[in-house]
């Protein structure tokens, strides 16, 4: 039943109750009008919700990877019936980010409806200072401001505890598994963003903070639009993402930022001739102790993986477990060889073993096959440098590097699991009330590994070495030339 406001009328003092009566008609039809709008809002958003949860089923193969059907069915038919009258787009796109964070696959993507995207990009301000979160601690990272010392630790912001705070942003970003490195990388990146979803936007900020000397400060910033807080991305950025140096003491630093191909072409790089000019040449030289820094490296041609490992390796060796799908409704044109690592991916190629599950045969994917080592392959030492950013095809390379003991990892666990991962070629689909893009992966990756000690973690380096703030010297990096010396 509609509830009347106590009002009280214009027309009180008036001998006039027809205009009376036009009046509470007005008001009737007012709230009637009001409530429709809200219904059939409500309406459309459960119409998106129920979309992106059949997109999931009918195409994704890992939605139960890390949570039992019975808890992630439970998750979806509660943020569903989350959804009210109430509920904004804005809302209902946080709503999808925390849902996808719960799945726990860093491939997973949904992008901000369009007309938030656009307010972001011109009317939003975001908090003003970029940060840096280590496992217990938050820092301040280049301040730019004379205000606050650099490497002062951030203790609260608007009076709630950093550490409540990073617990809340997080709930928000994608991640494989319980890894949480790649979460704090992005963070470093994107803090003002998730601390945006969470707390809104805020014109005002104050952060209490702690010099480097012990001090405590209070200070007060204003919020800046995003293209302030944006560098580019270009910035610092090296010339080549594929180099080889030699150094003393028979040791050569061998850097790999992308296995990406398209983005290695834009630099004129070719990955296949690097690896076999760089190998060759320390073979001629040779090199005895080798480090390959792979931070930072998101991943990219996951035949690029087992290339690198065939010249570090004299055995023959698997590296992919088991590719496979729910589905066979598979964008096959996008699974081509001349533009993936497929090999013309087909319906002959699926080999159903479930009502709902198809296994890719060993044709499918050059991975599924043996793979032999390479002439002028490696056999001295190796260390490897990792990060939270070492992800999707350069974790599955971390992942066959240690199940084999074949080096020695230093820095932080990778982003990507030891187990594998879920991507391929992405299907996306765009939700039609609030035209949120949503992205996801069509294959489940199973790496040819040793059984996982800590299933759902990454690559955990035997030498937990964070890089020091305050300077910079490359902490990782130094660190594994020292145990060179050795």
């Amino acid at each position: 039943m509609l509830k009347i406001p106590l009002i009280k009328s214009p027309y009180k003092n008036r001998k006039s109750p027809l205009l009376f009566i036009l009046w509470l008609i007005l008001i009737l039809c007012s709230k009637s009008t009001d409530v429709k709008a809200q219904e059939k809002h409500t309406d459309s958003l459960r119409t998106d919700f129920t979309i992106f949860i059949k997109l999931l089923k009918n195409n994704y193969p890992s939605l139960y990877r890390y949570n039992s059907q019975l808890k992630m069915d439970a998750i979806l038919d509660s943020t569903y019936n989350t959804i009210q009258p109430n509920t904004t787009d804005f809302e209902f796109y946080k709503l999808l980010k925390k849902t996808l964070s719960t799945i726990k696959d860093g491939h997973l993507y949904c992008s901000l409806p369009p007309t938030q995207q656009k307010y972001r990009e011109e009317k939003a301000r975001f908090f003003p200072l970029k940060l840096c979160f280590t496992e217990y601690h938050t820092y301040l990272a280049n301040p730019g401001n004379t205000q606050i010392p650099a490497g002062s630790e951030i203790l609260t912001i608007n009076k709630q505890p950093i550490e409540l705070i990073r617990k809340n942003v997080m709930e928000y970003i994608v991640s494989d598994g319980d890894i949480q490195t790649k979460k704090l990388k992005i963070l470093n990146d994107f803090f003002y963003f998730y601390y945006y979803l969470s707390q809104g936007e805020q014109p005002f900020y104050t952060i209490k903070i702690k010099t480097p000397d012990g001090a405590i400060r209070q200070i007060k910033l204003t919020g800046k639009p995003e293209k302030e807080l944006v560098g580019d991305e270009n910035e610092n950025k090296p010339t080549k993402d594929l180099q080889l140096a030699i150094k003393a003491n028979n040791t050569a630093i061998l850097t790999i930022k992308s296995f990406e191909k398209s983005q290695l072409e834009k630099t004129g790089e070719n990955f296949p001739e690097f690896l076999k000019e760089s190998f060759a040449t320390l073979h001629q030289k040779g090199i005895k102790k080798l480090i390959i820094d792979l931070r930072g490296n998101t991943g990219g041609r996951d035949t690029y993986g087992p290339l690198l490992y065939s010249y570090l390796t004299q055995q023959p060796f698997r590296y992919y477990k088991s590719l496979t799908t729910i589905t066979t409704d598979l964008p096959y044109e996008e699974f081509k060889s001349a533009v993936s690592s497929y090999n013309n991916l087909n319906k002959d190629m699926l080999l159903k073993t479930s009502p709902h599950n198809y296994q890719l045969k060993n044709t499918a994917h050059p991975n599924l096959q043996q793979i032999y080592p390479q002439p002028n392959n490696y056999k001295g030492k190796l260390w490897l440098l990792i990060d939270g950013l070492s992800f999707s095809t350069t974790a599955e390379f971390c992942a066959i590097v240690s199940s084999n003991n074949r080096g020695k990892f230093i820095g932080e666990e990778t982003g990507g699991t030891y187990e594998g991962n879920t991507s391929g070629v992405q299907i996306e689909s765009t939700l039609p009330h609030t035209k949120i893009q949503i992205s996801v992966g069509t294959i489940k990756y199973d790496m040819a590994v040793k059984p996982a000690k800590k299933p759902a973690r990454g690559i955990i380096p035997q030498y937990k070495i964070l890089q020091d703030i305050s300077s910079k010297a490359d902490s990782q990096l130094n660190y594994a030339l020292k145990l060179t010396e050795k």
